[in-house]
């Protein structure tokens, strides 16, 4: 079937804006010359033209408008066929002349969308991104002026940002597999927080939030009024992001979060047959698709399921890693990708996912445990000292029941977010074993956790609990599942859409207590009681794995795997970085086969980092 909206080829929709000092428009253009494209994108070309303002952008027109009042223009990305429908060319163009026609108010906007704004006198540039960051927008400032882009590649290729790592980038990547706001992998460009905007100004640039979460906690009533309540707020928020026509799908692990989106869409109209899209894996215990074809035989779907080999994934790993415009180290991005393909082979070019879900709703698992741990935390130390007094005994023997436990006890002796930074700590934890001297010298060990409290205390919550939640909305969510979610759709060529992250949504599920999210050890408390008429039982009661894979099978059985392994962390290259002492590597790796712990996290993320430079760093061209 034809897409009725083209669906997003790699490097569609992407564009750079650049303010240069002291040039005009047309001397930016000659300067830069004519951007590369990956193939089957067109190149892109100025399509804006003010005094020293030159812009550029690719992709298709059908999802850009190029509005222009009073002397402003706004180059505008994907904001209408990613959310709910609205005409974004009357939108914007009403938008257009706030704030004497420089700052834009985008709080009517829905959906994932990225624009800029530019201004013929004074000259002025402003950028935007929508609340949860769903596309990156990098900028840099300097002597020779200010530009911004929605790919580091093109600031990059333009010349304005040059290839030199920055090496707190590559701790923080090192720690959460992700190069985390407003943090950028090369030094010079940073990244434009969720909900924010970025503008030029004569003193430098300038960032302010215009939307963020906030978690009062004030909604009143019984649990049933509650739930009842919550209940049609998904409902109409999920049936406002119903596209149009027939050309899209939803993603369906056979979770809670996917199958509620599928389940409420397919029930809007039973006539149509609502597309469904799932993966699966050969290895047990990593199968999931038994839970989506119970979802999809109770809501009538039409589903598509496919099960990814080793042997697919092996051969998807160069891929991905190319389609990061930074070093990205989930291996959950080889499942999402294989399902946006999936998709777009059935001529889906919009996808709805649901991701959000578990941090609005209280779903995570590791909420559940964080509960469990911080009853420890608050036992008397009397009463946990034979625990951790054992441990200490048994201090030499590495093996993974020990190890269970020993984790336990470290994890259950610190607070929060601390205790919540222990699940992504690889570089902090074994600091002066994998790091070489010289880049210890350039890096504190403890930035990485700083950068969570920090976002801990900015969280607008009272609550533990919601702080945490908050706090994975902009980091788990934003700097990691989005940009997985988003890098590996575009690879396939399909957009995708989040119901869970519309701002009203969230600033409803803010003024829910606490307690409704997880309450004693049960997670989406309240969630469960909204959607009890929705799901079926077998999905309300099942355990959440989500995109788990298995990773850590293959690094420990499939040859091709650790062959690969082996000669990309072990090369020459690798070593004359000088970032890490590869004899620790080689424990981690030896640990993991031998099956002392999982380390397949952080073998998995040194492999795309090597496979990143050599693509990124190493490569004589850089084409965006």
């Amino acid at each position: 079937m034809t897409p009725a909206t083209p669906g997003p080829r790699e490097g569609v929709g992407d564009f750079m804006v650049v303010q240069s000092r002291g040039m005009s428009s047309a001397a930016i253009a000659g300067a830069l010359g004519p951007l590369g494209a990956r193939v089957g994108t067109p190149i892109a070309t100025m399509v804006g033209d003010a005094s020293g303002i030159a812009v550029f952008r690719a992709g298709a027109v059908e999802i850009h408008e190029d509005v222009r009042r009073g002397g402003v223009g706004v180059l505008q990305l994907a904001a209408g066929p990613e959310g709910p429908p609205f005409h974004p060319r009357e939108c914007l163009a009403e938008l257009v002349g706030t704030r004497d026609g420089q700052r834009l108010e985008p709080a009517r906007l829905r959906g994932s969308f990225c624009f800029a704004t530019w201004r013929d006198d004074p000259p002025g540039v402003a950028a935007f991104v929508d609340p949860f960051r769903t596309r990156s927008l990098y900028y840099v400032a300097s002597d020779r002026g200010f530009a911004c882009a929605t790919d580091l590649r093109w600031l990059v290729a333009s010349g304005l940002v040059e290839r030199q790592v920055d090496p707190h980038a590559l701790y923080h990547y090192l720690n959460f597999g992700y190069v985390p706001t407003p943090f950028s992998i090369f030094k010079g460009a940073r990244k434009v927080p969720p909900g924010s905007c970025v503008e030029s100004k004569a003193d430098g640039p300038r960032v302010t939030r215009y939307w963020e979460p906030k978690y009062p906690e004030d909604l009143e009533g019984g649990d049933q009024s509650r739930a009842e309540e919550l209940h049609r707020q998904i409902v109409a928020t999920v049936a406002r992001y119903r596209p149009p026509g027939e050309a899209w799908g939803t993603f369906l692990s056979g979770g809670t979060d996917s199958s509620s989106i599928a389940g409420i869409l397919a029930g809007l109209d039973r006539q149509a047959h609502v597309k469904s899209f799932s993966i699966g894996f050969e290895e047990a215990g990593y199968d999931e698709l038994g839970y989506a074809r119970i979802a999809a035989k109770h809501f009538g779907l039409a589903s598509r399921e496919h099960r990814v080999t080793a042997a697919e994934a092996l051969n998807n790993v160069p891929r991905l890693a190319e389609a990061f415009d930074e070093p990205f180290g989930n291996a959950s991005a080889l499942p999402t990708y294989r399902c946006a393909a999936l998709a777009a082979g059935e001529g889906v070019a919009l996808i709805l996912a649901g991701d959000g879900g578990d941090e609005i709703f209280g779903g995570n698992e590791r909420y559940r445990k964080d509960r469990i741990l911080d009853l420890f935390y608050r036992t008397p130390r009397v009463l946990r000292w034979p625990l951790e007094g054992a441990m200490g005994l048994l201090g030499g023997l590495d093996w993974r029941p020990i190890n269970r436990v020993r984790n336990f006890v470290e994890r259950g002796s610190v607070s929060n977010p601390e205790r919540f930074y222990t699940d992504d700590a690889f570089a902090s934890e074994c600091f002066e074993e994998l790091l070489s001297p010289e880049f210890r010298k350039q890096v504190d060990r403890g930035e990485s956790l700083e950068l969570l409290r920090q976002t801990f205390r900015e969280a607008p919550a009272t609550s533990e609990l919601n702080r945490l939640l908050y706090l994975d909305l902009m980091r788990a969510i934003a700097d990691c599942d989005l940009v997985k979610v988003f890098r590996a759709s575009k690879l396939a060529g399909v957009a995708v859409s989040y119901p869970f992250l519309d701002p009203d949504l969230v600033a409803f599920t803010g003024r829910l207590p606490a307690a409704d999210k997880v309450r004693g050890f049960e997670k989406r408390y309240l969630f469960k009681k909204a959607m009890a008429q929705v799901l079926p039982p077998e999905i309300l009661a099942k355990q959440k794995k989500g995109f788990g894979l298995p990773v850590s099978v293959w690094l420990r059985e499939h040859a091709g795997f650790r062959e690969l392994v082996h000669d990309v962390v072990f090369s020459e290259r690798a070593r004359t970085r000088g970032y890490f002492n590869q004899n620790h590597v080689r424990h981690l790796l030896a640990r993991h086969e031998k099956g002392a712990w999982d380390h397949s996290m952080e073998i998995y993320l040194l492999l795309m980092l090597e496979l990143w430079h050599a693509a990124y760093v190493d490569a004589s061209s850089l084409r965006p």
